[in-house]
């Protein structure tokens, strides 16, 4: 129970700090003597560069993600995106994906996301966000604006092709146990 409240506070705090990018830092009052309050005054602290994640280890891989059962490798962005994902994936997340394009899967998330969408071309192993609910996984390129969330690392375009080049997949995004 204590960890899901923290869970909660964490994206809470994400959520807020996303929307407060680039604004001048509020005064802090004379009742914030919690430690609840110090750590949200630390977390607010903390600029985009050093991290979106506070209190997540981003040195190593925190989700991992499965396509029809198997694991790949995935080097994960440091976004507000990829931290709603995480904070999500407390329990499996399981996205049934259509192939689309003859380059990619796509398939509808539980729930719409932040976005920061930018024109981008993608190329095969790339994660992105697609209209702020939907997960797409390319084994092709395609020019679009999206918000990326990861690239898959470790597999030849052709062995991504193998995997993803089908009528529909499953892929499923977990914590990573350690």
């Amino acid at each position: 129970m204590r960890r899901h409240i923290s869970l909660v506070l964490l994206l809470a705090v994400v959520l807020w700090l996303s929307g407060c990018a680039g604004r001048p830092e509020p005064p802090t009052s004379a009742t914030e003597d919690t430690p609840q309050a110090a750590e949200s005054e630390k977390s607010t602290k903390m600029t985009t560069e050093e991290t979106t994640m506070p209190g997540i280890d981003t040195t190593e891989p925190m989700l991992l993600l499965t396509i029809d059962g198997t694991a790949v490798d995935v080097q994960w962005e440091n976004n507000a995106v990829v931290t709603e994902l995480y904070a999500l994936a407390q329990n499996a997340i399981t996205v049934n994906t259509s192939a689309y394009g003859g380059f990619e899967q796509v398939g509808s998330l539980p729930q719409s996301f932040s976005r920061s969408d930018a024109q981008m071309t993608t190329q095969p192993g790339d994660i992105v966000l697609y209209s702020g609910n939907q997960l797409v996984v390319f084994f092709g390129s395609n020019s679009w604006s999206y918000t990326k969330l990861g690239h898959i690392s470790g597999l030849s375009a052709d062995e991504l092709t193998v995997l993803l080049d089908k009528d529909q997949t499953v892929i499923e995004l977990q914590i990573k146990s350690k």
